[in-house]
């Protein structure tokens, strides 16, 4: 599938974003979330490590496209 090179920025931007966000948020995790509850912060702990993983996938595809474009 040929992704045009106005898609692939919008990959690229969406990757970008998820890994700001997810990073800060898990920065924030580590340093409240974990420090006061580790049962709650455990169950957090899945959704950040896959919301990392689909923006490095995002990101992944998005430079993947404009290498190709």
């Amino acid at each position: 599938m040929k992704l045009s090179r106005r898609q692939c920025n919008l990959l690229l931007g969406m990757g970008v974003v998820m890994l700001f966000f997810w990073v800060t948020r898990g920065y924030t995790w580590y340093a409240n979330d974990l420090q006061s509850d580790p049962y709650l912060a455990l169950l957090h702990l899945p959704i950040i490590i896959i919301s990392l993983a689909i923006g490095v996938y995002l990101t992944y595809l998005g430079l993947k496209g404009r290498r190709e474009g």
